[in-house]
């Protein structure tokens, strides 16, 4: 054998022992996180039985599926005057107010959000996209020599819809910097990644998914002559049903009705009138919604009767019933974000001539309220400790 036959041999025994090391890398990569973002079952505290009604994580895809075709149910979280406080509430008991009285609620702003720049009247909930690995399947991409953005989406649209949960990024050429492509200034990219989010609110992604997948970046990669690099898929797959399962422990909508006292329909007209007054804006979903100075979505008031609010029918609407609803893990700061909107409830309700009630139709008592709050405190002090921290962009990417 010659020495070139024996330098062939070695190198190629070389390049077998990389890849096989990269692949063994890569699972105890993604069993680590896994492993340590979801160490052990923890029941919902605030869904009543909920060890005993949630299964445990599934970590094959058909036992995925089946979980999954059960539907997701949003809770109201509804309490028993009788129930004894964690806490003594705070006292937000509203005197009698008229319409003009009612005040913009302030805007809260976490901390993290103070040194961001304000947008200006950005209402569209569209988080940041990143290549987080914590919530996504990243696939790297390494072309011969760089490629230009155009010839790269072109490539893209030549394999229809990814769909929503999958995005691409380039290195920026001149700057070193990844960004998402087609949203940024490049002309060309270095390095070109490729992202799957493995979980939202309509469940995890299963082994069919990131198949497809795979193999739509395997063939832009062969069109633009790149060497793909993929993960190993198992471990991706059981991140996936992990964090599926978190998400639904954690995915609380409360919500805080008005009703009539004297059977008396309310006017939609005063109804837009208090909550214009509050600072809310009618939105194209038929509800009111209170939006921060960043155009983060804190709260929204609803009709309680099937028809939503329009700008159509407000005039000759009327309801006997209204419903303020808090989407837990999406918004920043809940707790003071709860004590605003209960605030707000119970001056419309004053003013209006109803009562605050649960999901039950039972007047919120400041028991309830207190335990509510301490709940809340549970969730957001839960999610965390998984660094999924409540109305951050990977919370509102998971929670979508």
């Amino acid at each position: 054998m010659s020495e070139l036959q024996i330098s062939l041999l070695a190198i190629g025994l070389l390049i077998v022992a990389g890849v096989y090391g990269f692949n063994r890398y890569q699972e105890r990569k993604y069993r680590r996180i896994a492993e340590k973002a979801f160490p052990a079952r923890q029941e919902d505290v605030l869904l009543e039985g909920g060890a005993d009604t949630v299964p445990d994580t599934p970590t094959d895809a058909h036992e995925v599926a089946n979980f999954r075709d059960e539907s997701r149910i949003e809770p109201v979280i509804s309490m028993s005057p009788e129930e004894m406080p964690v806490e003594p509430a705070e006292e937000l008991a509203a005197a009698d107010v008229s319409i003009e009285q009612i005040e913009p609620v302030p805007a809260v702003v976490s901390p993290e959000e103070k040194a961001k720049p304000l947008l200006s009247t950005q209402l569209e909930d569209r988080p940041v996209v990143s290549q987080d690995e914590t919530i996504n399947y990243r696939v790297q991409l390494h072309p011969s020599e760089s490629i230009g953005a155009a010839a790269l989406n072109e490539a893209i649209q030549r394999q229809g819809d990814f769909g929503k949960r999958a995005h691409w990024f380039g290195m920026n050429s001149l700057t070193g910097g990844w960004e998402e492509v087609g949203q940024g200034s490049a002309e060309e990219y270095l390095n070109i990644a490729a992202t799957l989010q493995l979980a939202n609110r309509t469940g995890p992604v299963f082994d069919s998914d990131l198949a497809a997948f795979c193999s739509q970046v395997q063939t832009v990669a062969d069109e633009l002559v790149a060497v793909a690099e993929f993960p190993k898929r198992q471990p991706a797959l059981a991140l996936a049903a992990a964090l599926d399962q978190f998400c639904a422990d954690v995915d609380v909508l409360i919500g805080a009705n008005i009703i009539t006292q004297n059977g008396e329909a309310f006017a939609a007209t005063k109804v837009r009138a208090m909550a214009e007054a509050a600072g809310m804006k009618l939105q194209s979903d038929g509800a009111f919604h209170y939006f921060n100075d960043d155009g983060a979505d804190l709260f929204s008031l609803a009709n309680l009767d099937p028809t939503p609010f329009s700008a159509e029918n407000i005039r000759q609407l009327s309801t006997h019933g209204i419903t303020f609803l808090f989407d837990v893990p999406k918004v920043a700061d809940g707790v003071r974000v709860f004590n605003q909107m209960l605030m707000v409830a119970r001056q419309m309700a004053s003013s209006l001539g109803g009562q605050v009630v649960d999901d039950n139709r039972r007047p919120l008592s400041d028991a309830g309220i207190a335990k509510i709050k301490q709940q809340l405190a549970d969730i957001y002090a839960r999610m965390e400790a998984q660094q999924i921290k409540s109305g951050s962009a990977r919370a509102l990417r998971l929670f979508s």
